[in-house]
C-alpha cells in the first residue's frame, strides 16, 4: 500500500476545504458591503425625494400667493394667532386669511380665503394632518400643502420697506423699530398699526419639514420668507 499517495490526498482535501471557508467569509463581506451600500443609496434617494417634496410643495404655494397678493386691492379678515408680544414664537400662526382681488373673469371682485386646517398651533401630530387649502369665491378649495408644513404665518404691514439692522443696533431695538409696522387689534406700540383696513402689505413665514428619521420624525425644517406689497395699494413702490 502506497502510504505517500494517501497522505498527499487528505492533505489536499484539508486545503480545499479551507479555500471553501475562505471564500464563504470573502463572499459574506461582499454581501454585507453591497447591502449597506444599497441601504444607503435608498436612504439618500428617501431623503431626496423629501426635500424635493418640500421644495416643490413650498414652490407652488409661494408662486400662487405671491400673485394674488400682488393684485390684492384689501384685506377682508386675518386670523392668526394674536399674542401679546409681536414676537411671540406662536404670533401670527396663520388659521384663516382672506384677500379680495380683481375677478380673473374680467368684471369686478372676487374673494380669495387661505385657510389651514390641523393640529392647533401647527403642532406635529402623527394622526392629523396639516393643510392649506386656497379657495376662490364659488369654486371649490384646492389643498397647495398637504405633506410636510411644519407651520405657516401670515403678518398684515402698513406697506413700509424696512430697513435692515444696523450692525451696532441691538435686537430689542431692532423690534422696537419693526413693531408699529406689523398689524395687531391692540397693537401696543405708539402709533401702532391696529385697523385691517391700513394694511398695505402682507409678510409670508412657511416652514416646512424637509427631513425626517427612521421614526418618521422630522429632523431638518426649511423656511421661506417673503414680503409683498400689492400693486394696487402701493403703486409708489412699483
Amino acid at each position: 500500500m502506497n502510504f505517500g499517495k494517501i497522505k498527499r490526498a487528505k492533505s489536499s482535501a484539508g486545503f480545499t476545504l479551507v479555500e471553501v471557508m475562505i471564500s464563504f467569509l470573502i463572499l459574506g463581506i461582499v454581501l454585507a458591503i453591497g447591502y449597506t451600500f444599497i441601504d444607503r443609496t435608498f436612504v439618500s434617494l428617501d431623503r431626496q425625494k423629501q426635500s424635493l417634496d418640500t421644495l416643490h410643495e413650498a414652490r407652488n404655494f409661494l408662486m400662487v400667493i405671491e400673485r394674488d397678493l400682488r393684485e390684492m386691492t384689501r384685506v377682508v379678515e386675518i386670523d392668526t394667532i394674536f399674542k401679546s408680544s409681536l414676537f411671540d414664537e406662536e404670533n401670527a400662526l396663520l388659521y384663516k386669511v382672506v384677500f379680495e382681488i380683481p375677478s380673473r373673469k374680467g368684471s369686478g371682485f372676487q374673494l380669495v380665503t387661505y385657510t389651514y386646517e390641523g393640529p392647533e398651533k401647527h403642532r406635529d401630530n402623527p394622526n392629523q394632518q396639516k393643510v392649506i387649502y386656497r379657495q376662490v369665491e364659488g369654486e371649490i378649495k384646492k389643498a397647495l400643502i398637504s405633506k410636510q408644513l411644519n407651520y405657516l404665518k401670515v403678518w398684515g404691514t402698513d406697506g413700509t420697506i424696512f430697513r435692515n439692522r444696523h450692525v451696532d443696533e441691538s435686537l430689542i431695538d431692532y423690534r422696537n423699530y419693526l413693531a408699529p409696522h406689523y398689524y395687531h387689534p391692540s397693537n401696543p406700540t405708539a402709533n401702532g398699526l391696529r385697523e385691517l383696513e391700513k394694511i398695505r402689505g402682507i409678510e409670508i413665514q412657511l416652514s416646512m419639514h424637509e427631513l425626517f428619521d427612521s421614526t418618521n420624525k422630522p429632523v431638518k425644517q426649511r423656511t421661506f420668507v417673503t414680503r409683498i406689497y400689492p400693486r394696487i395699494l402701493n403703486a409708489k413702490y412699483e
